[in-house]
């Protein structure tokens, strides 16, 4: 024999209020690839030491050597925390730190993009940004480049797209100083 029941089993009086997840809150692009504006890249700066960096990012490295550490991240917006969530092979970029003498003298960044069309959005995006924090950039070849003078030091930020190079959006970022 066997008995059921119309009675809702989930005991939560309705349907219309699905189970809580922890909230997340999208954040823009050029937050995600470049930090939120406190630091010079990302949570460091420019002179910080290997130790600094290393616990900057929320994620293993992919290398980690005494003159350099690299990361892969996915592009996503919606859950930027989710660094070990497996990676696109078409959306990504990656991250890497360069030092001298102990110190962080360069940041390269390489973003991977479905196509230039999508690159040439993120350019715009992006000299946006560093317009607005650093001034007008100087043309240099194919490059945009900003420079500013921090903690009394010189330091570089270079932006191009290397679409052109590649049979998709490629966006390439670099910030440097030769003083570290």
């Amino acid at each position: 024999m066997m008995y059921s029941s119309c009675r809702n089993s989930n005991n939560t009086g309705s349907n219309s209020n699905p189970p809580t997840q922890k909230a997340t809150q999208k954040i823009s692009l050029v937050k995600l690839l470049v930090g939120n504006g406190n630091s010079f890249f990302r949570a460091v700066e420019l002179g910080s030491d290997f130790k600094t960096v290393l616990n900057s990012e929320k994620k293993v490295p992919d290398e980690n050597d005494t003159d350099d550490i690299s990361y892969t991240f996915p592009i996503d917006t919606l859950q930027p925390d989710s660094v070990n969530e497996p990676i696109d092979s078409v959306n990504y970029f990656k991250v890497t730190y360069y030092f001298d003498k102990g110190k962080l003298n360069e940041v390269d960044e390489d973003v991977y993009l479905e196509n230039d069309s999508a690159a040439a959005i993120l350019l715009d995006r992006l000299t946006g940004y560093l317009n607005l924090k650093y001034g007008d950039y100087a043309g240099q070849n194919d490059s945009r480049v900003w420079s500013t003078m921090r903690n009394g030091k010189k330091d570089w930020v270079s932006l191009n797209d290397q679409s052109d190079e590649y049979d998709s959006g490629k966006i390439s970022l670099v910030f440097y100083s030769e003083e570290y």
